[in-house]
């Protein structure tokens, strides 16, 4: 995109004065942005750094080994890996003009199936410029519609920094170089050399005032608790820190810390009090109202099953004493024609018997407690055949399942049975 305002022609001037990055960067980047690693397969091991292989016969398949070529100390992963293709950033933080300058450059490491062979390159694909009034513009080269690769033939131009869902694509949280320059304002606000696994531009907008207490946890060295609020945008005890720093207590783990509050909320005690708010062993402290909380809520859980169990069963027995009533005219009812005997359930026991051996829903989708319908058991020489509904409106069959709702051998003989004796229904329901 050509720059169109002033800021933009600005910008896109003083980027193509900008210094080529260094080779001492880009070795720096090479060592630190990408893990060290030996692979080994059985008896073979080769090195990540180097790319020589080597048989090794000690056996050992986990800690550390150093490479007997390059010397590097490397982390022993078992693998049967035998190429390698790793991308990595390396974001290096300058500052140009009235401007605070991300440059992202993206490293590639890379190793074919031939022995001792690792191959570098290094590319410049992103440049975020910062104002004093959070302002952002971005150079930066076009990327393929999934936002996942960058298309290196193109020169990096100015690009929208934030897409149609408000989300800013550019923010790449690389490995910091770091030789940092910063803006006099960021320094002044408590920014030095580390952004404690902040994504830079995420942290230099948020120390220019876009988030209420990154500059206090930033001055205050709050940094475990300064990572959970980036992260997790809010702070929801803003005095329980406050409390810390006066005490002087130290926020190691902010997640925890988080947690920890809340229980305190939980259980009503006092999170402007500094004996609760800043406990000698977070984690101890925290495990105890946990399991306290649980407790609490296990005797809940078991007394509202109690509740829920003596509701069922006040529910059932309300439901057995209709279902007798409705029942009662067809007591003693039988067909009986070819040895198949179709009968009806005239218990609840029944229709869990007849569910339980058809593997199907007679008895949990709980037919004993429809009025308008009688159930049928079709057997033959004590063997379940079938299980009919019949309608008591329409006096019609409804269906007839089979075991697993199948359809037996004898369905269409059970159907001609069932409709020729509808009139003993109609006569009992009458």
């Amino acid at each position: 995109m050509r720059p169109r305002t002033k800021r933009e022609r600005l910008v896109a001037e003083l980027s193509s004065k900008l210094p080529a990055i260094t080779e001492t960067q880009i070795r720096w980047g090479k060592k630190h942005c990408f893990p060290h690693n030996v692979y080994r397969c059985k008896d073979e091991m080769w090195c990540s750094e180097c790319g020589k292989m080597w048989v090794d016969t000690t056996g050992q398949k986990e800690g550390y080994i150093r490479c007997p070529y390059c010397g590097e100390r490397l982390k022993i992963k078992i693998s049967r890996k035998k190429k390698l293709c790793q991308y990595e950033y390396m974001t290096i933080v300058t500052a140009v003009d009235k401007f605070q300058v991300l440059r992202h450059v993206e490293i590639g490491k890379h190793k074919g199936m031939k022995m001792g062979e690792i191959f570098y390159h290094s590319t410049e694909v992103c440049q975020q410029w910062i104002t004093e009034d959070r302002k952002e513009t971005v150079m930066a080269m076009p990327m393929n519609m999934g936002k996942n690769a960058w298309i290196y033939t193109q020169p990096i131009s100015i690009k929208n920094s934030v897409d149609c869902y408000g989300y800013n694509c550019y923010d790449i949280n690389g490995y910091v170089y770091p030789k940092v320059k910063l803006l006099p304002i960021l320094r002044r606000n408590g920014l030095r050399t580390s952004f404690h696994g902040v994504t830079p531009a995420r942290m230099i907008r948020a120390i220019l005032g876009e988030n209420k207490y990154a500059e206090m946890l930033l001055k205050t060295k709050q940094y475990g608790m300064l990572d959970f609020y980036m992260h997790r945008g809010c702070l929801s005890h803003p005095w329980a820190v406050n409390i810390c720093n006066r005490n002087g207590y130290i926020i190691k783990d902010g997640s925890m810390y988080d947690d920890y509050l809340h229980l305190l909320d939980y259980f009503h005690l006092d999170t402007h009090n500094a004996n609760y708010v800043c406990p000698k062993n977070l984690k101890k402290e925290h495990d105890k109202l946990m399991e306290r909380k649980r407790n609490i809520e296990e005797m809940a859980r078991v007394k509202w099953e109690r509740i829920l169990r003596m509701k069922k069963e006040k529910e059932l027995k309300k439901n057995i004493a209709l279902f007798w009533k409705k029942i009662q005219p067809f007591l003693g009812m039988e067909i009986r024609e070819e040895g198949i005997v179709i009968r009806p359930l005239e218990s609840v026991t029944q229709f869990y018997q007849e569910g339980k051996a058809m593997h199907h829903c007679v008895y949990d989708a709980e037919y004993y407690k429809k009025s308008d319908c009688i159930i049928l058991s079709a057997q033959k020489e004590g063997r379940r055949l079938e299980t009919v509904e019949i309608s008591l409106k329409t006096f019609e069959i409804v269906q007839s399942r089979a075991i697993y709702n199948g359809v037996s051998l004898y369905h269409d003989k059970i159907i001609e049975l069932v409709n020729r004796n509808m009139w003993m229904i109609r006569r009992a329901a009458s």
